[in-house]
């Protein structure tokens, strides 16, 4: 008898466990030697799509969880806090990323969001637009205390 498919029927869990297997894929087959190829802005900017998905995700689940659970909307919380963090770092490796020639004599060289785009990704939201986005609601959602402050040990959250 041949298991069911992950994606098959319409259950989250199921999307979430093939996009985990992906990124293990995706890990083994570009795993190179030291001294290998850098990221490129490309596997970079779809990096940073997966963790920007993972933070609205926590926030949702941190939301649903809070009234019922509070210590574990709490973690949720602290977690999604974690990964803006993580997604910021990215944002400014993409930027340290080689860039791919923008073609034309007339185009901008200057290392700005708007003009410092990777003309192979997509045209529809790119890296900058959706880390403006997400900062927007992380602003909103999130005292600049919490965005800064350093993770040390295993943060205590109480029950009630």
């Amino acid at each position: 008898m041949t298991p069911p498919s992950p994606l098959a029927g319409n259950e989250p869990l199921a999307y979430l466990t093939a996009a985990t297997a992906g990124i293990r894929h995706h890990t083994r087959t570009t795993t190179s030697p030291p001294g290998g190829r850098p990221a490129t802005r490309v596997q970079v900017d779809a990096l940073h799509a997966h963790l920007t998905a993972l933070h609205t995700l926590l926030g949702r689940l941190a939301e649903q969880s809070r009234s019922e659970r509070p210590a574990q909307g709490s973690h949720f919380a602290a977690a999604r806090t974690r990964l803006w963090q993580a997604g910021e770092h990215l944002h400014d490796a993409f930027h340290q990323a080689p860039r791919t020639p923008v073609p034309g004599p007339d185009a901008p060289q200057d290392d700005t969001c708007e003009q410092d785009i990777d003309p192979a990704g997509p045209p529809f939201l790119t890296i900058c637009l959706r880390h403006l986005r997400t900062s927007t609601v992380v602003r909103q959602e999130t005292t600049p205390a919490d965005l800064h402050s350093p993770l040390h040990g295993h943060a205590r959250h109480r029950a009630g």
